[in-house]
C-alpha cells in the first residue's frame, strides 16, 4: 500500500540590519538601550538610564519627582537597534545618552543628566 510522505521544515534567519519597532506608551522597569529605529506612538516612562545610537526626537522631555514610578511595565529585553522617536512625552528617571542629536518639541527635563554626541534642540 503506497502511503503519502509529508516532509515539513522551517528556516528562520534573522535580518542583518535594524528591523523597524513600533510600540504604544511604554513603561521600562530598568533602563532602555536603543541601537535602532523605535517609534514610540504615546508616552515613553524609563526608570533607569536611556542610551541611544542614534537620533533622540520626543514630543517632550519630562522632569519626574525622585518618588515617581512607571506605571505600566516592559519586562524582559529593553535594548532596541535604531533611533528613538517619541509621539508623546519621554520621561526619563535617570540619564539621557544619545550618540546623535536630541530633538524636542517642547522643554526638556530629567532628573540625571543629558548628553549628546549631536546637537540638543529644544523647541517651545
Amino acid at each position: 500500500m503506497a502511503g503519502a510522505v509529508l516532509l515539513a521544515s522551517a528556516v528562520f534567519v534573522t535580518s542583518g540590519h535594524a528591523e523597524p519597532v513600533v510600540t504604544g506608551p511604554l513603561s521600562v522597569d530598568g533602563s532602555l538601550v536603543v541601537l535602532g529605529p523605535v517609534t514610540v506612538d504615546g508616552s515613553l516612562t524609563v526608570a533607569g538610564d536611556i542610551s541611544a545610537s542614534g537620533p533622540v526626537t520626543a514630543a517632550s522631555i519630562e522632569r519626574i519627582p525622585a518618588d515617581g514610578h512607571a506605571i505600566r511595565r516592559r519586562q524582559g529585553e529593553n535594548t532596541f537597534h535604531g533611533p528613538l522617536t517619541v509621539h508623546g512625552p519621554l520621561t526619563v528617571h535617570g540619564d539621557l545618552e544619545a550618540r546623535g542629536p536630541i530633538s524636542v518639541g517642547g522643554a526638556i527635563g530629567a532628573v540625571g543628566t543629558v548628553d549628546a554626541e549631536g546637537s540638543i534642540t529644544e523647541r517651545r
